[in-house]
């Protein structure tokens, strides 16, 4: 008798068996596994060596690069706030985004020269007196990641705000993988796809469409006559079934635009004083 056994007769009762697993304890195996995966975070977004080239292409016509040292301080194990900044020096890279106001901050502090990606959605800092570059532009970082980015700098003394498209479609074309071009077709308000409802239940817009009201079609005479076919099947809709479909699409376009935003008169009398 083992002496875990023994022991647990010794106060009493039989030692526990051992819990059998239930076929539950399998169904979740993919979960089970990717709780081991790497999580991919906006502090691991390594900068794609062809992103990073037209970024500081970008940032040579805003200042002369020949003889300013370019540093890149945010690599893994770096720390930025006791790097070696030389004299003249420039920061161009990608700072972990979790801290980045207060990296934006440190840099205005001391002096330092700074061109930084930014999250987009919070590239603003405040109290800080720099220029945000804003791209919007989808990133796929080299972790995998895909992170819609703009950026903060202090080359622009004159600026706050810069909406660049020279930027964004800079760091497109780094990132320009070509694809084969599929024309799009136009639908009659009669001519349901998938595809042409996704805008509708994007918006949580519901529609219902009675099976009276709908005929299933393999192809369109339109189509036939280009040698062309629908993607897949597509209803065809009764004059009834395509007015509640406009309405529907009417109502998520609506929902799409948001609300109307108004100043109150505290932010129009600061609007109005800067007029003097």
């Amino acid at each position: 008798m083992s002496k875990k056994l023994q022991l647990f007769e010794g106060l009493g009762g039989p030692a526990p068996k051992k819990k059998a697993k239930t076929i539950d304890d399998f169904r979740d195996y993919d979960g089970f596994v990717d709780k081991f995966k790497p999580k991919k975070t906006t502090d691991d977004c390594y900068t794609p060596p062809k992103v990073y080239d037209a970024v500081l292409r970008f940032v040579g016509t805003l200042t002369d690069l020949t003889d300013r040292p370019i540093v890149r301080p945010f690599y893994p194990g770096g720390d930025y706030e006791n790097h070696d900044y030389p004299d003249g020096c420039i920061v161009v890279d990608n700072p972990p985004f979790s801290i980045y106001a207060k990296i934006v901050r440190f840099y205005l502090a001391r002096g330092i020269d700074f061109f930084l990606f930014a999250p987009h959605l919070t590239a603003f800092v405040a109290n800080a007196d720099c220029t945000f570059i804003i791209t919007n532009t989808g990133i796929t970082y080299e972790n995998g990641a895909v992170v819609n980015t703009s950026f903060a700098t202090s080359l622009c003394p004159d600026l706050r705000i810069w909406l660049c498209p020279e930027l964004k479609e800079a760091i497109e074309e780094a990132q320009k993988v070509e694809k084969p071009v599929l024309s799009k077709n136009t639908y009659p308000m009669e001519v349901v796809l998938p595809s042409t409802l996704g805008r509708i239940i994007h918006r949580n817009i519901p529609l219902k469409i009675l099976k009276s009201d709908c005929v299933l079609v393999s192809n369109l005479d339109a189509l036939r006559a280009k040698k062309k076919t629908v993607f897949g099947n597509a209803f065809l809709l009764s004059e009834r079934a395509a007015a509640e479909r406009a309405a529907a699409e009417r109502a998520a376009a609506e929902r799409a635009a948001g609300c109307t935003v108004k100043l109150s008169e505290r932010e129009l009398r600061i609007v109005r004083a800067m007029k003097k």
